[in-house]
């Protein structure tokens, strides 16, 4: 029997909330999971990689063992690149098995406050009391359809979120929106089923390198270009290293970066599943989308052309996704409306710590306050050991009794919870990531925008 009032709650049982729930348990802290593990990743299409390397993919652990590299070499599978998100599911399930095995497969349907508590309801009806809850929904909540596909009827366009299903698209003509790995790779298994495909690209594709393997390349090249688990270049490197400095930049510099840093650039790997396969059209956008004699038609704009006609039976937008803390169902308005926001995303502490005392926000949902990295499960590593020693910490007494007085939602004042100083070496890399990595005029534009 699960108790029926705990101390943490985590909501999400993917590479965050595991990981997670096995530092927690390291350090004997009283929790329940919800969520059927690992289930993005068991639900992706066969014979689709992950974009990320080895060995910037594994679901952290107090001790840092049971790497997914490890895992794949035990396995005898690729452990560097590229992998399938397959692999990486069974790598989860077994951490999980292993670490976790009291994960609850069940949704969360309800969460809100109730005086100093939150109560969540579970799918089966059964009430849940946390003094404190980490919300770990990574992608879940939030595809992105362009407002212009957004009026076509149900089943006519798609997100390739969640898409498994490719062999009923054979014979028929599908136009697939978008530039990055997502829009491409589901673009060839399309075409690889059957399907007449046809890519549009807002911008121009920007295709990943396929240099040596990190071991194979000079020292002199290592050092001017070092590797982080985001990928090559310094800037990438400082957003590994030092995780928590993007939260300290001022916003405005903080969140534009985010959004555009990093943005849709399929693999080397898939190149050759694209190239001649199908027309890939960049520079291109859909003005107009109706539907004419039960084929849908596309007014299309394309540089240098102008605009134009097509038809299709259907759209699948490899769009990206669109942070926005209220398409969270089951947390409840109330207790929405007392987060306070960056734009959509909810404003977070240096501790994930959302302006609701006791919620906490990490994955993708985080970015907007913490940089880039937290998108990536490269990023679990970060968020978790710095959640997991947050909630081991003694009760702020003073800040407790400031939140009795002050009512709901308002922040401890500073010096009942001083926020850490930076060193002036630290001072100094806020200064370089202020100014070396404003995003480039020529950078591709974010699947996050």
């Amino acid at each position: 029997m699960y108790p029926s009032s705990v101390d943490v709650a985590i909501i999400g049982a993917g590479p965050n909330g595991l990981g997670l729930a096995i530092y927690l348990r390291k350090r004997g802290i009283q929790h329940r999971i919800f969520g059927s593990p690992m289930q993005t990743w068991r639900d992706m299409p066969k014979n689709m990689n992950l974009k990320s390397l080895g060995f910037a993919t594994s679901i952290p652990t107090p001790d840092g063992r049971t790497t997914f590299p490890e895992y794949c070499r035990s396995h005898g599978l690729e452990d560097y690149e590229p992998i399938e998100f397959a692999t990486f599911a069974e790598y989860g399930l077994t951490l999980q098995q292993d670490h976790v095995p009291y994960v609850e497969d069940t949704k969360v349907t309800d969460l809100k406050r109730a005086n100093d508590q939150f109560v969540l309801t579970l799918e089966t009806g059964e009430r849940v009391r946390a003094k404190r809850v980490v919300v770990a929904v990574g992608l879940t909540y939030f595809p992105r359809i362009p407002e212009v596909l957004a009026g076509l009827p149900a089943g006519r366009v798609e997100h390739t979120w969640g898409r498994t299903d490719f062999d009923s698209y054979a014979n028929k003509d599908v136009v697939v929106v978008g530039g990055g790995s997502s829009a491409l790779e589901h673009a060839a298994l399309l075409h690889e089923h059957g399907a007449r495909v046809r890519v549009l690209a807002r911008s121009r594709v920007y295709w990943g390198g396929h240099g040596p393997r990190e071991w194979e390349r000079k020292l002199i090249d290592r050092i001017r270009v070092p590797i982080s688990s985001i990928g090559h270049g310094r800037e990438n490197w400082v957003l590994q290293h030092i995780p928590w400095l993007m939260h300290y930049l001022p916003a405005e510099k903080r969140i534009p970066f985010t959004r555009k840093h990093l943005g849709p650039a399929p693999a080397w790997w898939l190149r050759e599943r694209v190239d001649g396969k199908f027309p890939v059209q960049e520079k291109t956008v859909i003005v107009q989308a109706t539907v004419n004699d039960d084929k849908l038609a596309l007014r299309i704009r394309e540089e240098g052309v102008g605009e134009y006609d097509i038809s299709a039976d259907q759209v699948v937008a490899g769009t990206g996704y669109e942070v926005d803390l209220e398409r969270i169902t089951f947390i409840s308005k109330e207790l929405a409306t007392e987060v306070r926001r960056w734009d959509r995303a909810p404003k977070l502490s240096r501790h994930f710590e959302s302006s609701v005392a006791g919620l906490y926000f990490m994955g993708p949902i985080a970015a907007a306050s913490f940089g880039p990295l937290v998108r990536f499960v490269a990023g679990a590593d970060f968020a978790v050991s710095t959640i997991a020693a947050h909630l081991a910490r003694r009760p702020n007494t003073f800040g407790a009794v400031w939140r009795r007085i002050a009512g709901p939602g308002v922040s401890v004042p500073a010096t009942a919870n001083p926020e850490r100083v930076m060193s002036q070496t630290e001072r100094n890399y806020s200064r370089h990531l202020q100014h070396s990595l404003e995003p480039s005029p020529r950078s591709p534009r974010s699947h996050w925008e």
